[in-house]
């Protein structure tokens, strides 16, 4: 069974660590006499997501602001470093022959309006970084709230009422998520035509690095997406007077494994469910929980 304890000592070294990463990259663009917009506003999006992951250092280095579904913030922090990095040294890379003269940036400027890779570069990376910043404010607005309405002192017409809408805002980002999903797939197949397409060698690498920095925002948003997913559960249970905590089932060869509360059809009230790896493999059937009239047949092999 995984450390929760490691895995939070795992995530406050990380996020210390993009931190620094963070401002290393801020320092970077503002030291860059008369900034194109395109880096200007990088740099305001690096504004905005340092305090987001000061005030997560700040929870999880304390006991009494427990931190949900560290797991999906560990991920997105290790994905918004790898980022920052990924992103200075390409930003090194267009300055290495450069001066910090005007005339230099104008003619940068030009560039990045017409080539794929300067713009998907910057579009890519802003991406990350949004989705990063998302999905930490999503699990830390979702402890505050988790926290707050388990208080006995608060009335529970008022915990329905925050619950409520901490459920009608995970709505809202978990279909935002959908939506970028969509265009990042789309992206990826767009670039991977103009990839094959491509006859310039280096302009052909050019495209592939970017595919690279794509794949890695596809992951960054499927952590956001995910992690709408898991507080939208949570949320509900609570809400619900279920409350569960599933970790992880899996099911291959031909086999069905399921877990939590199966075709409950809202009957079942104040439950507390702990279930940690439910697995099933070689054709046979796993179940744990509460699970009423479950189809028990195990799917055909497509080879059948």
């Amino acid at each position: 069974m995984t450390d929760p304890l490691g895995i939070t000592a795992a995530a406050i070294a990380i996020t210390t660590a993009t931190i620094q990463s963070v401002r290393s990259l801020y320092t970077t663009i503002s030291d860059i006499e008369d900034v194109p917009t395109a880096l200007g506003n990088i740099r305001a999006d690096l504004q905005a997501v340092e305090p987001v992951l000061k005030d997560l250092l700040t929870k999880m280095e304390s006991k009494d602001s427990p931190v949900l579904l560290i797991d999906n913030i560990k991920g997105a922090v290790e994905n918004c470093d790898s980022a920052c990095s990924t992103f200075k040294k390409t930003l090194d890379r267009w300055m290495r022959h450069a001066t910090k003269h005007k005339a230099f940036w104008a003619e940068w400027t030009d560039r990045v309006r017409v080539g794929i890779f300067e713009q998907g570069t910057i579009k890519v990376f802003q991406g990350r970084l949004n989705d990063c910043k998302s999905t930490l404010m999503v699990a830390l607005s979702t402890s505050s709230v988790l926290t707050m309405t388990h208080q006995e002192s608060i009335m529970k017409e008022m915990k329905d009422l925050i619950l409520k809408g901490n459920e009608e805002s995970l709505n809202k980002e978990k279909a935002r998520a959908n939506r970028d999903s969509e265009t990042i797939e789309s992206s990826i197949e767009q670039l991977s035509v103009s990839i094959r397409d491509e006859v310039n060698t280096q302009s052909k690498r050019n495209l592939e690095q970017l595919l690279e920095e794509m794949q890695e925002q596809k992951t960054s948003n499927e952590i956001f997406r995910k992690t709408c997913e898991e507080a939208l559960l949570k949320t509900k249970s609570v809400h619900e007077g279920i409350e569960q905590e599933i970790k992880n089932t899996k099911a291959d060869n031909n086999s069905k494994a399921v877990a939590g509360l199966i075709n409950t059809s809202g009957a079942v009230r104040k439950i507390k469910q702990n279930i940690s790896d439910t697995s099933a493999g070689g054709g046979s059937f796993a179940g744990a929980g509460i699970i009423h009239g479950l189809d028990l047949s195990i799917p055909s092999s497509k080879n059948e």
